[in-house]
């Protein structure tokens, strides 16, 4: 299990109802077809999951001045990471940590302790064209994907989809592939709409 699900458990409170559902893994994208254990997502621009605000579909524009810092609205900060290729703004009052994971992979975590709101990435190198179930199951014990929606990421296709964690809740998670990296971003399910604001501000440097 990576480490990400040992530092958030402070996030959720001790009265979470963990959800029992299990999604069949045949359904793990909006639209799916199934072959030898992989999962092909037909990219559509459709809805975000209740609970998601709308997450930009727009066509990313390349910037030549994209690795300089950008413009930050006020109360937010600027994360950036040169090896997984991203910058995100997230409020102030969120502390971040990193924690390495080994063999390439690292996961981040935003987290306000005093008020149990936060959010995390787990980035893992991943050579795959498509999220097999297997990875899926590895990643994701409990099977658990509700309300799978296919949106868009910086331009990227991604899916966004509620989980479930014996010991985190109820989460809110989008997913997606990119340059030899598969992104796993999870914020307690109650928090859906201020993450998928958050997301909104993700670009690719």
């Amino acid at each position: 299990m990576p480490l990400f699900l040992r530092t958030l458990i402070g996030l959720v409170a001790a009265g979470c109802i963990v959800a029992l559902a299990y999604f069949a893994y045949s359904h793990f994208f909006a639209t799916t077809v199934v072959s030898d254990n992989t999962v092909t997502s037909t990219v559509q621009d459709i809805t975000p999951a209740p609970g998601f605000a709308a997450v930009s579909t727009a066509t990313p524009v390349l910037d030549p001045n994209a690795d300089a810092p950008r413009t930050l609205p006020s109360g937010m900060q600027e994360y950036r990471n040169a090896t997984y290729h991203l910058s995100l703004f997230y409020p102030n009052d969120l502390s971040v940590k990193t924690y390495d994971e080994g063999a390439g992979a690292s996961t981040v975590t935003f987290q306000d302790v005093s008020t149990a709101q936060g959010f995390q990435m787990f980035i893992v190198p991943y050579s795959q064209q498509q999220i097999s179930t297997a990875r899926f199951q590895e990643d994701e014990p409990s099977g658990v994907m509700q309300s799978p929606l296919n949106i868009k990421i910086d331009g990227i296709a991604a899916t966004s989809f509620y989980s479930t964690n014996a010991a985190l809740g109820d989460t809110a998670e989008i997913w997606f592939l990119r340059g030899g990296y598969l992104y796993e971003v999870t914020a307690p399910k109650s928090e859906a709409a201020w993450f998928s604001e958050i997301m909104n501000t993700w670009q690719f440097i």
